[in-house]
C-alpha cells in the first residue's frame, strides 16, 4: 500500500481539544472526532481449513484483557502532503509526540485509517484501518493529566513542528526524544525513570566521569537562568538522577513524584531545545554554571 497516494487520518485519544478544528500547516490539521476502540482477547476453538482463512466459530470473549479507547482527536494529512523529512506515518506520529511533549496528557494514537473517522459509518468503501498504540498500559507522566488541549498548546505545536523535525536529524536529538516518547510505555515506573533518564543523558552527553554533577549542572544551566532556582533545580536533579540508579542497580520502585518529576524535567529540557532550536553543548552549559551565566 503507497500511503503517498492515501490520505492519513490518526486518531488519538487520551483528551479532546478546547476547538474544534486547528491547522499545523498546509494539508495538515488537528480537529475532533469520535471513534471508540474495542479490543477484547477473542478465544476461538477450531482451526481454519486453509492458512489465512478466519477461525470458525464459535468464538468467546475473555472477561478480562479488554481496552477500550475513546478516539476524541483526529490528526488529518492531505494526499500527497509530506511538510517534513518524515514519512507520512511518521509525520502524525511527530504531531502526536509534540502534543504529548507540550501537554503531559496521556495521549496515543490507538488507530490510523485511510478514511477520515466521521465519515467511516456511512462511507460505501470498506476503510483501511491500522492499529497503532495499543498496549493496554499506558504510563501517568504527571499526577493530574490535562483531559482538554487548549489553544495555547496548539500553537506551539504549530511553531515547533519545522524546527523540532530538524532536530530530530541530530542523532543525539533523535536518538534521545524516541526514547523519552517510548518511556510511557515501559513495564514499570522504575524502567521509565531509567529510560527517562538514559534520553536525558543521551540529550546531554555528560560524559563518564563526576556524571551525576555534570549532568545536574547542565540542566540547571539550560533551564534556569543564574541563582536560587538554578541552585534548587540542581539539587533536585541530583536526588531524581540517584533514584534512577537505585532502579537501574538495586530493582528499587521509584516513588511516583520520582517519576514525574523527572519527566518534567525531560519534558522542559526537550521543549528548550526546540525552541532554542539547538542540541546545547554540554561544555558550554557546564561553563554556564561555573560563571553563573
Amino acid at each position: 500500500m503507497d500511503l503517498e497516494k492515501l490520505p492519513l487520518f490518526g486518531g488519538m485519544a487520551g483528551a479532546t481539544l478546547s476547538v474544534d478544528k486547528f491547522e499545523i500547516c498546509d494539508g495538515l490539521v488537528i480537529r475532533r472526532t469520535y471513534a471508540h476502540v474495542m479490543s477484547p482477547y477473542i478465544l476461538a476453538f477450531r482451526r481454519p481449513e486453509r492458512v489465512g482463512q478466519h477461525h470458525p466459530g464459535p468464538w468467546k470473549p475473555t472477561r478480562d484483557g479488554h481496552v477500550g479507547l475513546d478516539v476524541e482527536i483526529e490528526i488529518a494529512l492531505q494526499v500527497g502532503v509530506r511538510p517534513t523529512g518524515f514519512d507520512r506515518l511518521n509525520t502524525l506520529w511527530w504531531v502526536l509526540a509534540l502534543l504529548r511533549l507540550s501537554t503531559g496528557a496521556r495521549l496515543r494514537m490507538s488507530v490510523a485509517s485511510d478514511t477520515t473517522f466521521s465519515d467511516i459509518a456511512e462511507s460505501s468503501t470498506e476503510p483501511t484501518l491500522w492499529p497503532i498504540e495499543t498496549l493496554p498500559r499506558q504510563l501517568h507522566t504527571m499526577p493530574d493529566p490535562p483531559e482538554v488541549i487548549g489553544e495555547k498548546e496548539l500553537l506551539w505545536v504549530r511553531q515547533a513542528f519545522s524546527p523540532g523535525s530538524e532536530l530530530m536529524n541530530d542523532q543525539a536529538f533523535g536518538r534521545a526524544f524516541q526514547t523519552f516518547d517510548d518511556a510511557i510505555w515501559a513495564h514499570s515506573p522504575g524502567s521509565a525513570l531509567v529510560m527517562t533518564w538514559a534520553a536525558l543523558e543521551t540529550l546531554i552527553r555528560p560524559g563518564r566521569s563526576d556524571i551525576t554533577k555534570r549532568l545536574a549542572s547542565s540542566l540547571a544551566a539550560l533551564l534556569e537562568p543564574a541563582g536560587a532556582e538554578r541552585e534548587r533545580l540542581f539539587q533536585q536533579i541530583k536526588l531524581l538522577y540517584e533514584a534512577r540508579g537505585s532502579s537501574a542497580h538495586a530493582s528499587c520502585s521509584p516513588e511516583a513524584q520520582q517519576l514525574f518529576e523527572s519527566f518534567g524535567v525531560a519534558r522542559r529540557a526537550f521543549i528548550a531545545c526546540i525552541d532554542n532550536r539547538e542540541v546545547p553543548e554540554v561544555e558550554t552549559l557546564l561553563e554556564m554554571w561555573r560563571l553563573k551565566r
